[in-house]
């Protein structure tokens, strides 16, 4: 799947996980967001629930992160 929305979204959270002054929990949160948009970049026809699924992890990490 080929998206330039996709790209963007990757983009943008290698640029949270680059910025300093971030702990390593907040680090792996967002690596974890990072991988789950990998398994859905490689996906040639995913699914409705597999991409809810991906926002949600998205979502979360830069919520977690980013909310304390």
């Amino acid at each position: 799947m080929q998206d330039k929305n996709l790209k963007f979204c990757m983009d943008q959270l290698r640029s949270l996980q680059n910025r300093d002054g971030l702990e390593p929990g907040q680090r792996s949160e967002l690596e974890r967001a990072m991988e789950a948009l990998r398994r859905l970049w490689r996906k040639p026809n995913p699914s409705r629930k597999e991409i809810y699924v991906a926002v949600r992890l998205v979502a979360e990490a830069i919520l977690t992160s980013f909310g304390k």
